[in-house]
C-alpha cells in the first residue's frame, strides 16, 4: 500500500516536470511576430512619408527578432538607402523600390508575413545583420566579433 502511494506521487511529479519542460521548450511553441510586424510597418511608413530618416528607421527595428519577414524588410530598407545614386539616374528603379517598401508596410500593417519569394530574395544578406543581435553579453560578443572581422 505504501509503495503504491509513493509510485503515484512519483508519477505525478514526473508528469508535472515533463509538462513544465515541454512548456519551456521554444521549439514546440510557434512565436507570434504580429506585433513586431505591425511596428516595423509603421516604421517603413514613417520613412516613406519622411517623418523618419532611413537611418533612424533602421535603428528602431526590433533587435533579436528571428522573423525572416522582418529581416527581409530591414534589408529592403537598407537597399533603399544604399541605392541613392542609382535612384537619381533611374526613376523606374526608384519607383520599384518605393512600391516594394509600400507593399511590405501594408502586409505588416495587418501582421502578415511577406511572400516567400521576397524573403528568399533577401536571404543571402541575413548572415550577421545587426537586428539579429540580442541585448546583454551575448549581443555584445556578437558585435565585437563582427567588428574584429571587419578590421
Amino acid at each position: 500500500m505504501q509503495n503504491n502511494r509513493i509510485s503515484i506521487i512519483l508519477s505525478d511529479i514526473k508528469s508535472f516536470v515533463q509538462k513544465k519542460v515541454k512548456s519551456l521548450d521554444r521549439s514546440d511553441q510557434e512565436i507570434d511576430y504580429t506585433t513586431q510586424r505591425k511596428y516595423v510597418g509603421n516604421i517603413i511608413i514613417a520613412v516613406l512619408t519622411e517623418r523618419l530618416s532611413v537611418k533612424d528607421g533602421l535603428l528602431r527595428f526590433p533587435k533579436g527578432c528571428d522573423d525572416p519577414s522582418i529581416h527581409a524588410a530591414w534589408h529592403a530598407l537598407c537597399h533603399y538607402e544604399a541605392d541613392e545614386d542609382i535612384k537619381e539616374k533611374n526613376i523606374d528603379f526608384n519607383d520599384q523600390q518605393i512600391e516594394l517598401l509600400e507593399m511590405i508596410a501594408f502586409e505588416f500593417k495587418d501582421g502578415n508575413p511577406l511572400p516567400q519569394n521576397i524573403i528568399d530574395a533577401y536571404k543571402p544578406y541575413y548572415q550577421d545583420d545587426p537586428i539579429s543581435y540580442e541585448s546583454g553579453m551575448k549581443g555584445f560578443f556578437k558585435k565585437l566579433l563582427r567588428f574584429v572581422n571587419f578590421v
